[in-house]
């Protein structure tokens, strides 16, 4: 079964509830969550002002189906009042909080906090920023000590069969503390296991391999991976390495022989956004990949994003993604 495969079908198995906040003004989410409803892949609300938004799609309700005015619906008063009790002493008022939860991926990652829905997908129409805003707000991570990242699947037919990498941080942590590549690589290598279905083999990128150069991101890279050496983790890691050591098993062997993932490694984590960034658009441009993301990783409920490129299909496949995510 392909990865987008089994995205699909583990997420029919959980029936979650997605909420997708962009519905009313984006065509494409609209057209991905009927789509998801319909297939049973997820249950959906459809978030609103405007009760005659969805007019020409003629709706029926169900159970995999909902439509929620965010001006009007029952649930709006409990919203505002939950959002000002989590806010108020940052100074939030009761009047700047049902201002905010005009804003519909405020009123839906409020749905997500309250278990009203397991989960959010947004990015269609908005950027990065104003869909993780609210998470960070309101959701925040697992514990007060995460660090939430997110991470990149990139996904290609190959010749001896479907290729699968997880990259990460490549859409949230500028630029990641030694401790903070840690927690990236720790979180990484369990959405690999969760999300990919890898048995993940961690490179620690740099513009170095094993001390050959020197300069803040390979020391940076160098350092986490000696924190990693001492504590008891329960996957493959090595670095600081380049790329090529780290995906060519001949390069591997002359630059760091005897590495545990030189040559074969499937995650990568960068040394920086824009490191992270540019890679994973040279993989999805360059090299042919499919990039699905990105991903949030350590926050408590799965809030996440879609590229403002992004078709139907890949809006239901971040809604399968979302969908599976613990």
């Amino acid at each position: 079964m392909k990865i987008e495969e089994f995205w699909l079908e583990k997420a029919r198995e959980l029936g979650k509830t997605i909420v997708l906040p962009e519905a009313s003004f984006s065509e494409r989410v609209t057209l991905a969550g009927i789509k998801c409803a319909e297939d049973k892949i997820a249950k959906i609300i459809l978030l609103t002002n405007d009760d005659n938004a969805f007019a020409k799609y003629n709706l029926q309700e169900s159970e995999y189906l909902k439509v929620i005015n965010i001006k009007t619906h029952e649930v709006r008063e409990m919203l505002v009042s939950a959002l000002y009790e989590k806010r108020k002493e940052k100074g939030l008022s009761m009047e700047d909080a049902s201002k905010l939860i005009d804003n519909p991926v405020y009123f839906g990652t409020m749905l997500v906090d309250l278990s009203l829905a397991d989960g959010l997908v947004a990015g269609a129409e908005i950027a990065t920023a104003e869909t993780f805003k609210p998470a960070f707000q309101i959701i925040k991570g697992r514990t007060k000590e995460s660090k939430i990242s997110s991470f990149f699947v990139m996904v290609r037919d190959g010749k001896d069969g479907e290729e699968v990498y997880l990259l990460s941080d490549c859409g949230v942590v500028i630029d990641p503390t030694v401790e903070e590549v840690v927690e990236i690589a720790k979180l990484s290598s369990e959405s690999a296991r969760e999300i990919c279905r890898l048995d993940p083999k961690v490179a620690l990128l740099s513009y170095s391999t094993k001390g050959s150069a020197e300069g803040e991101d390979a020391l940076k890279m160098r350092q986490a991976k000696e924190i990693l050496d001492t504590m008891e983790v329960d996957f493959a890691y090595d670095g600081e390495m380049q790329l090529d050591c780290a995906i060519v098993p001949s390069v591997a062997e002359l630059k760091a022989p005897g590495s545990v993932v030189g040559g074969k490694a499937n995650v990568f984590v960068f040394p920086n956004l824009s490191a992270g960034n540019i890679g994973y658009k040279l993989m999805q441009r360059f090299g042919g990949f499919k990039a699905f993301g990105p991903i949030s990783q350590g926050m408590r409920k799965p809030i996440n994003d879609v590229s403002r490129g992004a078709n139907v299909n890949d809006i239901v496949q971040a809604i399968a993604i979302t969908a599976i995510q613990n």
